[in-house]
């Protein structure tokens, strides 16, 4: 028995070792757990304690804030009726108490929104206000005249002291409560940090474990928040900082440049035909474009330089290594320079250009908004100027506020019916009867007048609201067609077409649905494009083309002879008529060139069967002239200047005209 016994105390004793460890892997696993939870639930009370804290003191110091400012306006609202008292009611006296009367009403309103002070408490500071407001302004009204004002100083007193003590004893009692809050709030945190040391002290044991545990959480939070603010500051797809980098270091620049007097430079770059590559080659071109420019843009920056790409196809550059404003602009034009290199997209050599404004710190701009805002109008000016290097000049701010300005009363106007359509009559060169009209918009400003269309044309396809200029035309116009027809003036009717609206594939969608709706033959509507309008997207725009003369409409390419196409595109695209451009007809009776090429236009457009239309006629010796060369339609101010639609009605009549359109 005893050599059994012997033999089964070892496996006894192996199988307790081996409880007492799984014991003691459970238990520490346990102690982990329970010592992360205590200290977790330690962190979050503190951490909320904390968040509630913060919150109170500024809740206090808010309110603090406030009733100093209201016991500041009443100190001044007292030494302004001290000092009128004083000097006994002198004018200047009375305008400064006048002024400082009622101060602080905003502030107790505040008080009041925010449920900040106890409502008793509020309207007993408001009802003495008040009252003190009554009798300065009764003390005012008795003095007015030169009336004695010695005998109102202890009134002044008695009035303000009790208001002032108010005022002043709320914000003592509402920094006592504070001074209590933080007292319990001290007494809480001591409690909490009892339990975390005893805490600690517990599971000191196990603390390498969670120390590994928070570290390792720690390292991959601040990795996270290092790659949250690169993405926040920095563009995807150039890897350039973005707008929110370019306030960042801009407000750093003008930190130091007011700490130290260290001046710098801003330079906005805004890529010109970017939509066109993008229209054309598509956005995959677009996206290599403006990586290849943010490339250039860091190949030639020195130390210090910061360049963003502020969105779509800008980019701005803080250049400090061009502290003034002949180095940035020089520094602007060796920029423009590299971006002008061609650029291989998709195959094929592309060809860039920029417009860059520069401002300089602190000559244009002690503020980093100011400095942007500045270099945004020179950059404006140079894209004015079809690219280039600006610097910021004072006088260009002037006519860019007036542009905005312009801006924002167009799209009002287009929504509020002020465009007017006005209609220059055509006529047959040969029989001399009317023809035809050309659509001509004007604007009908109700401050400015009747502005013509160079007003704000060009002020229109930069702001995107052409679109909307061209559907109102096209809709008057239609509506006006149907009412000539009406009464018998089947008069075809001319209207400009902008070139973005050859781009858009539902164009001649909308051009048939605004015939249908107005009850308009589309032989009676005649487009008119130009030629630097057709050579943009000659792929779309010739579909576009090609479906409005499927549907009936007319094409006629205006302003010939003026532009770069290719005669090419007359086979390639044929219009109806040609439009010789006003330049060559005013002069042609007198300048042999501008005659031959007026000639040349007329049998270019007889020998591809197309009509020809003069414009700008003047005078009857170019209507002469024009007859004579076979030129088909003619208009101009010797014919008719724009007319309302119900003048030109009435001209219609006066000529006789019932025409019928084949």
């Amino acid at each position: 028995m005893k050599a059994n016994g012997a033999g089964d105390r070892p496996g006894r004793g192996r199988w307790t070792r081996l409880l007492e460890a799984r014991a003691t892997a459970r238990s520490a696993i346990a102690g982990t757990a329970a010592g992360i939870v205590i200290l977790a639930a330690a962190a979050v009370l503190a951490s909320t304690g904390t968040a509630e804290t913060t919150e109170e003191v500024r809740r206090v110091q808010a309110i603090t804030q406030t009733l100093n400012r209201i016991s500041v306006q009443i100190n001044a609202e007292d030494a302004a009726l001290r000092g009128y008292l004083a000097t006994g009611g002198t004018e200047y006296r009375r305008a400064e108490l006048v002024a400082k009367l009622g101060a602080a009403r905003a502030n107790l309103d505040w008080l009041e929104r925010n449920n900040a002070v106890d409502r008793a408490e509020l309207d007993a500071i408001r009802g003495g206000y008040e009252n003190y407001n009554r009798i300065v302004s009764d003390i005012i009204s008795h003095t007015d005249g030169g009336a004695d004002v010695a005998g109102y100083t202890d009134l002044a007193s008695m009035t303000f002291a009790p208001l002032r003590d108010n005022v002043l004893a709320i914000g003592d009692h509402h920094q006592q409560e504070l001074s209590d809050y933080l007292r319990e709030v001290n007494r809480r945190a001591d409690i909490l940090h009892a339990i975390a040391v005893a805490t600690i002290c517990v599971v000191l044991a196990l603390f390498a474990v969670c120390a590994r545990v928070l570290i390792g959480y720690q390292r991959r939070a601040e990795r996270q928040a290092e790659q949250r603010l690169h993405e926040a500051t920095h563009d995807p797809l150039t890897g350039l900082g973005n707008r929110a980098k370019l306030h960042h270091e801009l407000d750093a620049a003008v930190r130091r440049g007011q700490a130290s007097g260290t001046p710098f430079s801003l330079l906005l770059i805004d890529l010109d035909r970017f939509k066109e590559v993008n229209d054309t080659l598509g956005h995959h071109a677009g996206d290599d474009l403006l990586v290849e420019v943010a490339q250039r843009l860091t190949g030639g920056r020195r130390a210090g330089d910061v360049v963003v790409r502020l969105g779509g196809d800008e980019f701005a550059l803080i250049l400090p290594t061009a502290p003034d404003h002949q180095q940035a602009m020089e520094a602007g034009q060796r920029i423009l320079e590299e971006l002008r290199r061609p650029v291989a997209l998709g195959g094929l050599l592309v060809d860039i250009d920029a417009s860059i404004g520069v401002a300089s710190y602190p000559v244009d701009g002690d503020g980093g908004e100011e400095l942007l805002q500045h270099a945004d109008v020179a950059m404006y000016a140079a894209k004015r100027r079809h690219g280039g290097v600006a610097g910021y000049d004072p006088a260009l701010d002037s006519g860019d506020a007036s542009r905005l300005s312009l801006q924002s009363e167009l799209r009002q106007g287009i929504e509020r019916g002020e465009l007017v359509v006005f209609y220059q009559p055509k006529i047959d060169v040969a029989t001399r009867r009317p023809c035809g009209a050309e659509a001509l918009v004007r604007w009908q400003h109700p401050a400015r007048g009747l502005l013509g269309p160079d007003a704000f044309i060009p002020l229109a396809e930069d702001s995107g609201l052409i679109d909307m200029v061209t559907a109102d035309v096209l809709d008057q116009a239609l509506a006006q067609l149907g009412r000539w027809t009406a009464l018998g003036h089947e008069l075809p009717v001319s209207v400009n077409v902008p070139a973005r609206s050859l781009t858009d594939e539902a164009f001649p969608a909308t051009i048939v649905a605004a015939l249908a709706r107005h009850d308009v033959p589309p032989k009676l509507l005649t487009l008119e494009i130009t030629e630097s309008a057709v050579v943009t997207d000659m792929e779309r725009a010739g579909e576009v083309l090609r479906q409005l003369r499927e549907h009936g409409v007319h094409i006629s390419i205006d302003d010939f002879g003026t532009g770069y196409s290719s005669i090419a595109h007359l086979r390639d695209m044929p219009p109806h008529e040609l439009k010789i451009d006003r330049s060559f007809v005013m002069k042609m009776c007198e300048d042999t060139r501008d005659e031959t090429i007026v000639r040349a236009v007329v049998d270019l457009a007889k020998n591809l069967r197309l009509r020809v239309v003069a414009e700008g006629v003047e005078n009857e010796d170019a209507l002469r002239a024009l007859g004579d060369l076979g030129c088909d339609e003619a208009q101009g101010y010797h014919i008719s200047r724009p007319l309302p639609a119900a003048e030109l009605t009435a001209w219609l009549d006066r000529s006789g005209m019932a025409i019928s359109i084949s």
